[in-house]
C-alpha cells in the first residue's frame, strides 16, 4: 500500500490531459447578439457556413444570407471571387456534405458573413461586426445593411489594401490614401487603372489639396508575397513616391454587395 499515492499521481495527471478542452466560445458584438437575423445564431451554424464557403467552386467566397430549416439544414447563399451568387445546402454541422447550386443575384438582407480567411470587408452602406474566439482569434465579420442599400456597389469593386514596412495604401473607389510613418495622409483621385491579366497600374498626379505635393505611382502585380510575419497575400505592390521605390503586399478588400 505504501506505493498507492505513487501510482496515483500518474493516474490523475492522465485523467485531466484526457479530459475535454475549455470550450473557446464565439464573442459577437452586441449588434450581433440582440439582432433579429441569422446573425446571432453564427455559433450554432458556423460548421455549415464555413463547409459551404469551402465547397464554392470559385474562392474565396462569403455568405450574403443564412436561412436555418428543419431537421437542422440550413441554406447559404453566397460569392464567390468571380462574382457569381450560388446556394448551398447542407447540415448546420456541415453533414451531409454540401450540395452547390446555381442561384440569381438580389438585394441583400444580410447580415453578411465573410471568414476572417478574408480581408475586412468593405460596402458603401454596410456595417462590419467582428466574431472573435473568447481569447480574441478573428473568426470573421458580420456586415448589417440599411433598408435603402443598394445591391451593388460599383466602388466596392475596386477597393485594395497595400502595405510595407513602414507605409499604408488604400483605394476605395477614386480615393487613395497613402500614409507612410510618422507622416501625415496624401490624398489623391484616382483615375481608371490600367489593367491587364496580372497587372494593375495608376498613376496618381498631385491633386489642388493642401499638402499633396508629390505624384505617385502605384503598381499591383498578381504575384505572391508575404509580409514580415509568415501571412502570405496574393498580390504584390511596388510604389514610387518622391523618387523612392517601395514594396510590398496588397490584398483585395471583401467587396460585400
Amino acid at each position: 500500500m505504501k506505493h498507492a499515492p505513487l501510482l496515483l499521481a500518474p493516474l490523475l495527471l492522465l485523467a485531466a490531459c484526457s479530459a475535454d478542452p475549455a470550450v473557446d466560445a464565439f464573442v459577437l458584438t452586441k449588434q450581433s447578439r440582440e439582432s433579429q437575423d441569422w446573425g446571432r445564431y453564427l455559433p450554432e451554424v458556423y460548421s455549415g457556413v464555413t463547409a459551404c464557403l469551402d465547397a464554392n467552386p470559385s474562392q474565396p467566397a462569403y455568405a450574403t444570407e443564412v436561412t436555418t430549416q428543419n431537421h437542422g439544414m440550413i441554406q447559404v447563399r453566397q460569392r464567390g471571387a468571380d462574382g457569381i451568387v450560388n446556394e448551398c445546402s447542407t447540415g448546420s454541422t456541415g453533414s451531409p456534405a454540401p450540395t452547390v447550386t446555381a442561384s440569381t443575384p438580389r438585394q441583400v438582407r444580410g447580415p453578411a458573413f465573410t471568414p476572417g480567411t478574408m480581408a475586412e470587408p468593405f460596402s458603401n452602406c454596410g456595417s462590419p461586426q467582428p466574431v472573435l474566439t473568447g481569447t480574441g482569434h478573428l473568426i470573421g465579420w458580420l456586415t448589417y445593411f440599411p433598408s435603402n442599400c443598394e445591391p451593388e456597389s460599383a466602388l466596392a469593386l475596386s477597393t485594395w489594401r497595400a502595405f510595407g514596412s513602414d507605409w499604408n495604401l488604400k483605394i476605395v473607389g477614386t480615393d487613395v490614401v497613402f500614409t507612410r510613418t510618422d507622416q501625415v495622409p496624401q490624398r489623391y483621385a484616382a483615375k481608371s487603372a490600367d489593367s491587364t491579366d496580372k497587372r494593375t497600374s495608376w498613376i496618381l498626379e498631385p491633386s489642388n489639396e493642401e499638402g499633396v505635393r508629390t505624384p505617385l505611382e502605384i503598381v499591383i502585380t498578381a504575384e505572391t508575397c508575404r509580409d514580415t510575419g509568415t501571412k502570405q497575400y496574393a498580390y504584390r505592390a511596388d510604389l514610387t513616391f518622391r523618387g523612392q521605390h517601395l514594396r510590398g503586399c496588397a490584398e483585395r478588400s471583401a467587396a460585400i454587395f
